[in-house]
């Protein structure tokens, strides 16, 4: 992929992505209402992009397809929740927004929108609003509750990465 970045001259705009990461939202493809309704739209793909993040809800998935073996899925793909973390450790500023219900986010968001990220405040709760160009849309994330999943989330990666590492050790001492 490197070789591929550099030999399409792509290696400053790589760098600008990464150093500049928070000021790019996480690209989604396709945005759907239901898991039902993604799926069918994989389905229904001649030639499924592979791997594509979409947007069920306000929630990111990875969409893929082995050619080979004739199969689809679409698993959750927790690429916004390190971003509400670093962003929210950065502090959530005190003047956020504040709504009583989401309609009232959303309509504000639609004359307001985020670039690509805004805290809004809904009935009391912080939301991480992110605005996705392309879809014409924003996703609302709940920051306490993001942070919590994502701290599970990394709890249960170690865990099986250490459960692997003993693992390993177990077959080469026997």
């Amino acid at each position: 992929m490197v070789n591929f970045i550099a030999d399409t001259e792509q290696l400053a705009a790589v760098e600008d992505y990464i150093n500049n990461r928070l000021d790019y939202a996480p690209l989604a493809i396709a945005h759907f209402t239901t898991r039902d309704e993604a799926e069918a739209w994989l389905k229904g793909l001649a030639e499924p992009p592979s791997p594509a993040r979409i947007l069920i809800g306000d929630e990111y998935y990875l969409a893929w397809s082995s050619r080979e073996e004739n199969v689809r899925g679409i698993y959750r793909d927790y690429i916004i929740e390190p971003y509400i973390e670093e962003l929210a450790a950065r502090g959530i500023p005190p003047s956020t927004p504040a709504f009583e219900t989401r309609a009232e986010a959303e309509g504000w968001l639609k004359n307001h929108p985020a670039s690509p990220f805004d805290f809004v405040s809904i009935a009391g709760e912080h939301y991480l609003a992110v605005h996705h160009k392309r879809l014409m849309r924003h996703t609302l994330h709940p920051v306490a509750s993001a942070l919590t999943e994502w701290a599970e989330t990394k709890r249960a990666a170690e865990r099986e990465r250490a459960q692997g590492a003993a693992e390993e050790t177990e077959e080469g001492g026997e």
